[in-house]
């Protein structure tokens, strides 16, 4: 299926051709429940009128009696003690690592989770259980009553470990995650199954190579705003809680002094409620974000360039953010001043423990506390190239299917619309083709090196990857026109892809910017191709007709033909 990839969807897109950088390391022991061992698993509860603390209780699956689940209970507010301060953190969950968690490691929660009652929890990191560093963990979780599965990623902070001591003295480390789950203040079960906490150690920061500007289209050449939020300061209303909901948007482009640039309009007061009432105006009721596809890591440096200005002159705050509006840290650019003077802002840093797991610059535009008008152009968020992964380039995939024909045999042809490609990458086809746009993979990933598919083309192994000395040689014919790549597929080997076999591999057309559009490619043996409708139906062929090996039919007689990747039988 074709997957276009939107930048402000963070968790971001991987295949099976994408290699994978470190390892995570699973620490959790009887993650699946079936063993006697618990040490990984405490609650916080009330058990019998009285507060328990210690390791949780493994039962059988409500939902399947050869399943076993942790659970943890939360009871009814009427049996606490009276006068008795309920807090969220009443009834809790923690899952418990011997090894400590260092700052900068990457962490990866999974689990299946369950409820009587659909609930929301909140998740904290602690020291040991019970022994708090720091509210902000894996975000809000919603429990349902259904059993579903959850993954939470990010880097661990300075915060998470230390909370809020010095680490110069602090001896305080991290080993748990906590869940509170007395937010919904009713009595309720919380199921836990098939969790794992894997650990991928902080890697060192390697030396710069050359930058890689994350964000797409900062120079606003097309109206593309997927790298952009904008929230204006009124735009929201107020929840039943009286609170009031800010609604974040896809960025607004304007025409100002003839050229065009992002806008957001901030507030000089909050609207007022039915009883007349109004909410407290804060810095960040107006905000602009800038949101890349890359976790940013302890000690990276990084590169941040804009154009701005406001109708009155205004200080503007930064912060790092997750998602627009998850906030992570309050500093990370320092404050701007605009003015009504178009300016330019241009900074180098390192990133800190504190700032490590963001991907998102929020600019605070409400901290005048009057209606403004603030301006962003030519916004450019460069990282070191070596540390960019492969699936953080691409903008988009597709999964296609190249016939292999018999040794010596004359090349195999398949058509590809690369209509989506040359779109995405805002390219001219002729000279995506002929020009050094391809990438093959490699060992480790695709190769740095770009190549002409049509005057080059690659070399590819019995692995998929790329090889002097691989025999399957992939080329793009110079003839090919209207964005229909006919890809001619050579075997110089000694030997047929036997039936059956597949040799997957990775084709990246990149960009002048170096962005990816990535052929996630199965090879199999030409005769075999006719399974072209199962596994390449979302390559278009604009009506064409084409044989079992690829190759396009004027006048087709009695047999089996392909026409848009279906399989039709001429009599």
């Amino acid at each position: 299926m074709k997957k276009l990839y939107s930048l402000l969807t963070v968790v971001l897109l991987s295949t099976a051709a994408f290699a994978q950088q470190g390892k995570y390391v699973d620490r959790v022991i009887n993650g699946n429940c079936e063993g006697p061992e618990t040490q990984c698993f405490w609650v916080h509860e009330w058990r019998d009128g009285e507060r328990f603390e210690g390791e949780a209780r493994l039962i059988e699956d409500p939902t399947d009696p050869t399943n076993h689940v942790a659970v943890s209970h939360a009871q009814n507010p009427e049996d606490y003690p009276e006068g008795y301060d309920i807090q969220d953190w009443d009834c809790q969950f923690f899952v418990y690592v011997q090894e400590k968690i260092n700052v900068g490691d990457e962490y990866r929660l999974t689990m299946r989770i369950r409820a009587d009652k659909a609930a929301n929890s909140q998740t904290q990191a602690h020291n040991t259980p019970g022994d708090y560093n720091h509210y902000q963990m894996c975000g809000e979780i919603p429990f349902t009553e259904e059993w579903q599965t959850i993954v939470k990623e990010g880097i661990i902070s300075q915060q998470q470990v230390y909370g809020s001591e010095d680490p110069e003295t602090s001896e305080k480390e991290m080993h748990t995650i906590a869940f509170n789950l007395y937010v919904l203040r009713e009595v309720n079960n919380y199921y836990f199954d098939d969790i794992k906490l894997e650990i991928k150690p902080a890697e060192p920061p390697k030396p710069l190579d050359n930058w890689f500007d994350m964000v797409f289209n900062g120079d606003l050449s097309t109206d593309d705003v997927t790298s952009f939020t904008g929230r204006d300061g009124n735009s929201g209303s107020y929840n039943e809680d009286g609170s009031w909901g800010s609604v974040d948007t896809p960025a607004r482009i304007v025409e100002i002094d003839g050229v065009r640039a992002m806008n957001v309009t901030s507030i000089a007061e909050m609207p007022l409620r039915e009883d007349g009432t109004a909410a407290d105006l804060t810095d960040w009721q107006t905000q602009f974000f800038v949101t890349i596809p890359h976790v940013l890591k302890l000690n990276q440096q990084y590169h941040f360039k804009m154009d701005y200005k406001a109708d009155q002159e205004a200080t503007v705050q930064t912060q790092i953010h997750r998602n627009p509006g998850d906030y992570l840290f309050y500093q990370m650019l320092g404050d701007l001043t605009f003015t009504p003077e178009w300016q330019t802002f241009e900074t180098e840093g390192t990133i800190t423990s504190d700032q490590s797991g963001g991907y998102t610059i929020a600019f605070n535009c409400n901290v005048l506390k009057d209606v403004n008008n603030y301006y962003f152009k030519n916004i450019v968020f460069e990282v070191n190239d070596a540390d960019v992964l492969d699936n953080e380039r691409t903008l988009g995939s597709e999964d296609i299917v190249l016939p292999v024909p018999e040794p010596d045999a004359d090349p195999a042809v398949a058509t590809i619309d690369m209509t989506p490609a040359v779109n995405i990458l805002g390219m001219d086809f002729d000279e995506l083709i002929s020009g050094n746009h391809m990438r093959v993979m490699g060992v480790d990933g695709f190769l740095k090196e770009s190549i002409s598919p049509v005057f080059m083309g690659a070399t590819i192994n019995e692995n998929g990857q790329s090889d002097p000395e691989g025999f399957i040689i992939l080329e793009i014919d110079g003839e090919s026109k209207d964005n229909q790549a006919i890809f001619n597929i050579s075997n110089f080997g000694t030997e047929p892809v036997a039936d059956g076999q597949s040799i997957n591999s990775g084709v990246a057309f990149v960009s002048k910017a170096g962005w990816y559009y990535v052929y996630n490619v199965t090879f199999v043996n030409a005769a075999g191709f006719e399974g072209i409708d199962e596994v390449n139906a979302n390559a278009n062929f604009n009506g064409r007709i084409y044989d079992l090996t690829g190759r396009e039919v004027k006048n087709p007689t009695k047999g089996i033909y392909i026409i848009n990747g279906k399989k039709y039988i001429q009599k």
